[in-house]
């Protein structure tokens, strides 16, 4: 039997990393505050600081957003409704490409020694697929809009590429952001043609589930010619 080791860094951050989630989780029930008024708050706070100051904030918090598992959603579609939506597409890339490697990054380091070591014959075969097609993988989860964390937690206990990783996040999430960000952008002060705006969203939204589709009809013909 594997005798399972405990690195006590791992430890110490882990147990720091739960306390903050479980600090956030009892903040948010005692304030009472629904999610769903979230994008509106933020909007009035971070428009009294300014636009770099915010820009800068709203970044940071997305980036560091996997440690309290805030929506990623909720955060994109903000952006829009805070800095419009082609500020608001430029920050959110920014902030959502971060969010998405610090996740990564976080699951890799506690938890990838310990999944390669107990990993099956079938977990294997699947990990050395996943690192031979990392792009296309990481893309097409992107595209289909799977949970956001959920892709991240998991594709760094993986064997993928950090670099193939990061390169699939950010072509596959850009359809779907771009939507998020301009539903937000619809009720930004100053948007002009809002009919427009939510033309371009819903357009956005269908062209990356349409590119998933292709990529996984693409996949199911290369296996038939094989």
């Amino acid at each position: 039997m594997t005798r399972l080791t405990v690195n006590p860094l791992k430890l110490i951050f882990g147990s720091l990393w739960l306390c903050l989630f479980l600090f956030a989780l009892i903040f948010w029930w005692r304030s009472q505050l629904a999610l769903s008024s979230i994008p509106s708050l933020l909007e009035h706070w971070l428009n009294d600081v300014g636009l770099f100051k915010a820009a800068l904030i709203y970044i940071f918090f997305y980036a560091v957003r996997p440690l309290i598992l805030f929506p990623a959603t909720l955060l994109t579609v903000a952006s829009g409704l805070i800095f419009g939506p082609w500020l608001g597409t430029l920050f959110t890339v920014v902030g959502e490409n971060a969010s998405a490697n610090l996740g990564f990054a976080l699951a890799r380091w506690f938890g990838r020694e310990t999944v390669k070591t107990h990993s099956t014959e079938l977990m294997a075969r699947w990990d050395e697929k996943l690192q031979q097609n990392g792009i296309i993988a990481v893309m097409s989860m992107r595209l289909i809009m799977l949970p956001f964390d959920a892709v991240n937690f998991s594709c760094g206990l993986t064997a993928i590429r950090q670099r193939d990783y990061a390169v699939g996040t950010f072509i596959g999430i850009l359809p779907s952001l771009i939507g998020f960000v301009l539903l937000g952008g619809i009720a930004a002060s100053g948007v002009q043609n809002r009919a427009l705006v939510l033309g371009l969203s819903v357009f956005f939204m269908v062209f990356g589930f349409s590119i998933a589709h292709y990529l996984k009809r693409r996949e199911r013909e290369s296996k038939a010619a094989e």
